[in-house]
């Protein structure tokens, strides 16, 4: 499991307006978090929602074409929804961001974040 790796995760059960269901995730944890939490089968991975309602895309989210990311369809990754999840909650990995886009995203979690 890799930074900018694209994993169906299960995201139930949630409170409010949080992304909810089976959906697509981007880790964006470290990758040495991310081996350690894969070696072992447990621990936490942070990730952004995916989606795939794309009508309007906010400067704190990322387009992601399906023809450059293996996703199904054209989405977006909702910064704004950053969290840390268990590592039990992935499904099978389903693509990869570009370098292009993961510079993307970071610039949308800086963004969301306020780290400048």
């Amino acid at each position: 499991m890799r930074r900018g790796d694209i994993y169906l995760a299960d995201l139930e059960p949630v409170r409010g307006s949080e992304s909810d269901k089976r959906r697509p995730v981007v880790v964006v944890s470290n990758d040495g978090a991310n081996a350690t939490a894969a070696r072992l089968g447990r621990g936490v991975v942070t990730v952004v929602p995916v989606t795939s309602t794309v009508t309007r895309v906010f400067p704190f989210q990322v387009r992601l074409p399906a023809k450059e990311t293996g996703l199904a369809k054209d989405s977006k990754a909702q910064a704004e929804q950053v969290r840390s999840i268990a590592v039990e909650r992935l499904g099978r990995r389903i693509g990869r961001l570009t370098p292009p886009l993961s510079r993307a995203l970071d610039d949308a979690l800086r963004l969301h974040l306020g780290l400048g």
